[in-house]
């Protein structure tokens, strides 16, 4: 699993991980707490899922000036 914090922006972070599929790697939303965004990844190195969401959320249009982070849980 992954966790997103992000204040803003969130239903268009969870749209755009839960329609994510490249290379095999996806994400599945499970709960939302506060500006806690987590997610369910099929990926075995979490490290790796952190940084395909972290790019795939900086390459959307809304993402370049959003304020986030993204760590495994």
């Amino acid at each position: 699993m992954i966790v997103i914090n992000s204040a803003m922006s969130q239903d268009n972070i969870i749209e755009l991980l839960n329609n994510y599929d490249q290379d095999g790697l996806s994400f599945n939303f499970k709960e939302k707490k506060g500006i806690k965004l987590t997610f369910e990844t099929n990926a075995s190195d979490l490290e790796a899922a952190c940084k395909a969401a972290k790019t795939a959320i900086k390459a959307a249009p809304w993402g370049k000036v959003l304020y986030f982070n993204v760590v495994p849980a």
